[in-house]
């Protein structure tokens, strides 16, 4: 028996979280619930479509939830950390119905993906311990909270991952965009990783495309490497 489960994003299909989950299920065994931009009135599953969703968790359906792109948790700007910070903890308690596996956070360099490196390092880990012992103040396990690799190393936030014992969301699909030592990435923290996550970069450069983009001997070495750790 594989000790990892298989799944795909709330929005495979033109459609709501529901309407997709109705046709991944029974294709896939975790769905990951994106909950990117959630502000407005369509901004959240309302009271019916989240009983719905629940009722699939119960057939044995898991859920992993990306929490939204607009949180800064370790922003410079104290009042936008501490609103980045309330803004997870309004999903991490709206989806607490859902009984999610994995909650994924954003922890970036600056205010959104893309920024520079920080010139001091010391009060960027700071900053976001500060926001990620807010969270689990809040009651999620540190073993579903976890830290996406971004866009930058994250041997960079290491010491507050570890610090915390909290997990990593592994987009292996980012690495190969981006040319990294994937190897040596995957050594270092598929110990801690929850999630993985793989797609591939189109030729133009487009990511999040079909798996048919990523080189065959390279899918086969990464379906070794990861084969014996995440569970989700």
């Amino acid at each position: 028996m594989r000790s990892f489960r298989i799944g795909a994003t709330s929005f495979v299909y033109p459609a709501s979280w529901l309407a997709n989950v109705e046709r991944l299920a029974g294709r896939v065994e975790d769905v990951e619930l994106l909950f990117f931009d959630p502000s407005g009135a369509d901004g959240l599953p309302d009271a019916r479509e989240l009983a719905a969703l629940a009722e699939y968790r119960a057939r044995g359906l898991s859920y992993s939830v990306h929490t939204p792109l607009v949180a800064s948790l370790a922003s410079e700007d104290e009042t936008r950390r501490l609103a980045g910070v309330r803004e997870v903890l309004r999903i991490l308690e709206f989806c607490r119905p859902l009984e999610p596996d994995a909650f994924v956070i954003h922890v970036y360099h600056g205010d959104s993906e893309g920024g520079a490196r920080p010139s001091d390092p010391a009060a960027f880990c700071e900053r976001a311990a500060r926001s990620c012992e807010a969270l689990l103040a809040c009651g999620v396990p540190a073993s579903q909270l976890c830290v996406e690799y971004l866009d930058y190393d994250l041997d960079l936030l290491r010491p507050v991952i570890e610090a915390f014992d909290l997990q990593v969301a592994l987009d292996v699909g980012h690495l190969l965009r981006d040319g990294r030592d994937w190897r040596g990435i995957l050594k270092r923290y598929l110990p801690r990783t929850k999630l993985v996550q793989w797609h591939g970069t189109a030729p133009g450069g487009r990511d999040h495309q079909s798996l048919a983009h990523v080189p065959r001997e390279t899918a086969r070495a990464l379906g070794f490497e990861t084969a014996e750790k995440p569970d989700s």
